[in-house]
């Protein structure tokens, strides 16, 4: 047996991949239909369970554009722009993304403390539509990112719920009521949308601020929408799709605002030098007016003499310029300081009224050089290239600003000299004046010059504090962030067509796989392109009930298709040999259980019923069963017969229906095919032959042992048996070798138990030519079968 299935499974393997066979396709499909419904239901069900019990995800996105200045663009440096504009662009998403402005977005967004509802199998966060609001104050860290569970119990009390290191604590509380303990303090209170008939469980979070920076970094998306329209995209993903929102529109304000800060930070600086003057001015005029007032009391006269005034006049013309040039020194030395220190340079704003143009334009250029290169510094590191650039710019102008600073001040050196030596003069005259009048003088023209300059610094503050009012940003929301319509995630028709396809795809795989590992004849069409001899018919699907409760199932009258199978196959038999009446039928198969036994017994019915003596033979001596079809005894038969130990009349056995006999194979010999081969087997067959019309011979499966061919010799006609979805395609080797043999030529088959499902294989009164609604018809169609010898 096992040489057969080794023999053969290579053939089988080579036909399967040798054409398609829609039948024996047909035939696994329908097998396998249960389990194509199953892959499919069952891929499908669980992507709709993935897909409702998944939280949907909202997406909310806005678009800013950005504007950047560059003296390279003013340059015509097309290739210089486009790369520092994306390096920007870059370092504009960066800023965004980074923890320090994200934990603006966290202070302003107000997410401290977090509300939530149990449901049946999830958790959903009830944004801005909590029935309860939460006040709290966090002792203990550890109480931060912890749940906390809330049960209502009426209108006015609640069940607090909450774990700490000493276990589980549940406590009732009232709304309004303070709740202390040594870790936290909560003040819990109704909101509009408290219900008392609201009977879910909530609990709140409350939250870290690094913990909410982590949660907003993980879900907040920035990335360039267009690098030549310079634009970015800026979007949030949330289960609550108002939440998301309500970020992201936030995330936009709190961006423009700060690019606004960043814009008024030297503005800033001016203005708070500006105070600082003008605090220490407004000191120095109070002093003043105190000896002022003092002296008019004491003296009772301000009014000097002409000589006095005109001195002091041309004193104080002098003491101006003298002043002016030392402050103008002194501002230089702090120029000089501020540059040398790369600091940014501040000074009075008249300074520039002193100075001359060009020293002026490189003070200028000096500081917008700095304020560009803080600016900077926001964005990029020191080693960056933007950063390396606008300090080689600044070495330049340091250079030359130096140059300028040390020759203007020579320049006020000797000016100031001359001023000096003017001065020493008259105040040689101004000795000979009475002392009073001249500290009284000095002290009046000071005054006047700080008046002046308190006027100077308040119109400097203000002309500043009307630009930093004007101030815009040239980064503008494209699109604000809107309320997403629909999830993102999970896509329920994708996802549910997906476990659809998949299961689609797996039932088409089960198939394919089943196609190719079915190595069974299926159907009379699949057997017909297998064997080399005439397929005499098929015979319909019979149960193991049925035959449990009888093998003999034909009647006289009965017009089942089983019995009409068997008239149309005996029918059929009569177009293989007409020239000279059969008398004798062999019945065999590859391996035991393909039913040759049932087709041998119940093929002698029909043949008996027609009023021909039948005779069935079981020579199967090593599994006898045709005893067991017509309900007899195994006490004497074929091997008793042969060993001399009984007679044919005692062995012949009569059953119910007229006509048909059969002998058993008697008791198991240990040597049947010897007892084959003996002259008394010849001699029984001769005399069966004498005493009846029809001998039928029930054989030994020819692919386990050579008994079946031996006999196979003497007799007119070998039906070969093949069992539908039982007999291996490899086993139609045998069968085929048998008829290249030439020994034997009536070899015919048949196929047994086949499915009678209309459509396959096999259906009564139509099918594929081997019987017909008649037996008149049926002779028509076997005239087929009469042609091939």
């Amino acid at each position: 047996m096992e040489s057969i299935n080794s023999q053969n499974s290579s053939d089988t393997e080579n036909d399967i991949f040798e054409s398609f066979d829609l039948e024996r396709f047909w035939y696994v499909l329908k097998r396998s239909k249960y389990w194509l419904i199953a892959f499919v239901l069952i891929t499908t069900s669980l992507s709709y369970v993935y897909v409702r019990y998944t939280k949907a995800i909202f997406t909310s996105e806005s678009i800013i554009k950005l504007e950047f200045e560059s003296e390279a663009n003013v340059l015509g440096l097309v290739e210089v722009v486009n790369t520092q504009e994306r390096s920007e662009i870059s370092g504009e998403i960066e800023l965004i993304k980074s923890r320090l402005f994200l934990s603006r977005v966290v202070e302003a967004a107000k997410f401290e403390v977090s509300y939530h509802v149990y449901g049946r199998y999830l958790t959903n966060e009830r944004y801005r539509n909590s029935p309860f609001l939460v006040s709290f104050k966090i002792h203990n860290s550890t109480f931060y990112n912890r749940p906390f569970d809330i049960e209502f119990e009426n209108d006015n009390s609640f069940i607090l719920s909450y774990s700490d290191p000493k276990g589980e604590v549940s406590k009732t509380y009232s709304f309004g009521q303070e709740i202390k303990t040594d870790d936290f303090n909560f003040f819990i209170e109704k909101t509009a949308f408290f219900s008392p008939a609201d009977d879910s469980k909530y609990f709140f979070v409350v939250n870290s601020q690094d913990a909410l920076v982590s949660a907003i970094q993980e879900d907040l998306e920035v990335f360039p929408e267009n690098f030549n329209a310079k634009t970015i995209k800026i979007s949030y993903s949330d289960n609550n799709k108002y939440k998301a929102r309500d970020l992201v529109n936030l995330v936009d304000s709190l961006y423009l605002d700060y690019t606004k800060e960043v814009k008024n930070l030297a503005i800033e600086q001016k203005i708070d030098f500006l105070d600082i003057q003008i605090e220490s001015t407004e000191k120095k005029l109070s002093e003043y007016e105190d000896y002022f007032e003092q002296f008019t009391i004491d003296n009772r006269t301000t009014d000097l003499d002409k000589d006095l005034n005109r001195t002091i006049e041309q004193l104080s013309v002098l003491d101006s310029q003298r002043y002016a040039f030392k402050k103008s020194i002194k501002d230089l030395a702090l120029v000089q300081n501020q540059v040398d220190e790369k600091g940014a340079i501040i000074v009075d704003p008249f300074f520039f009224e002193r100075i001359p143009q060009s020293l002026s334009d490189a003070i200028l250029e000096y500081s917008v050089l700095q304020q560009e290169r803080e600016l900077k510094l926001s964005s990029y590191n020191e080693t960056s290239f933007v950063i390396e650039k606008i300090d080689i710019q600044l070495d330049k102008s340091k250079e030359t600003l130096i140059d300028l600073l040390k020759s203007f001040n020579a320049s006020l050196d000797d000016r100031l000299a001359l001023v000096e030596r003017r001065r020493n003069a008259l105040e040689g005259n101004l000795s000979k004046m009475p002392s009073m009048g001249t500290e009284y003088g000095k002290n009046r023209r000071f005054y006047g010059l700080q008046e002046e300059f308190m006027l100077s610094l308040q119109t400097s503050k203000m002309e500043l504090e009307i630009t930093r009012a004007g101030t815009v940003t040239k980064n503008v929301i494209l699109s604000p962030a809107s309320l997403p319509v629909s999830p993102v995630k999970p896509q329920k028709v994708l996802i549910i067509g997906a476990g659809f396809m998949i299961g689609f795809v797996l039932s088409i795989v089960y198939l394919l796989i089943r196609y190719l590992a079915h190595n069974k004849v299926a159907g009379v069409r699949e057997l017909e392109r297998l064997v080399n001899v005439p397929v005499l018919g098929a015979i319909p699907l019979y149960t193991k009930e049925t035959l449990n409760q009888t093998s003999l199932v034909v009647k006289q009258d009965s017009k089942s298709s089983l019995s009409e199978a068997l008239r149309t196959i005996r029918t059929n038999m009569d177009f293989i040999n007409p020239k000279e009446k059969s008398k004798s039928i062999s019945v065999t198969s590859t391996i035991s259980g393909e039913g040759k036994t049932f087709v041998a017994s119940n093929l002698g019915a029909i043949m008996a019923m027609t009023g021909q003596t039948v005779v069935v033979v079981d020579i199967d001596m090593r599994k006898p069963k045709v005893h067991l079809a017509f309900g007899g005894n195994s006490q004497m038969g074929v091997s008793t017969i042969l060993s001399g130990k009984s007679s044919i009349e005692e062995s012949v056995q009569k059953t119910e229906i007229e006509g048909l006999s059969f002998i058993s194979a008697g008791p198991t010999p240990p040597n049947p095919s010897e007892l084959l081969l003996q002259d008394e087997f010849q001699d029984m067959l001769k005399n069966l032959y004498e005493t009846y019309d029809v001998v039928i011979l029930d054989t030994p499966p020819v692919g386990l042992v050579t008994d079946g061919r031996l006999v196979m010799k003497y007799c007119d006609i070998q039906l070969y048996i093949v069992r539908a979805d039982y007999s291996k395609r490899g086993f139609i080797k045998v069968l085929n070798d048998l008829k290249a043999t030439g020994q034997f030529s009536n070899l015919t088959t048949i196929l047994n138990s086949i499915d009678s499902t209309p459509g396959y294989g096999y259906g009564y009164g139509y099918g594929y030519g081997y019987y017909s609604e008649d037996e008149s018809k049926g002779k028509k169609v076997a005239s087929s079968i009469k042609n091939l010898f």
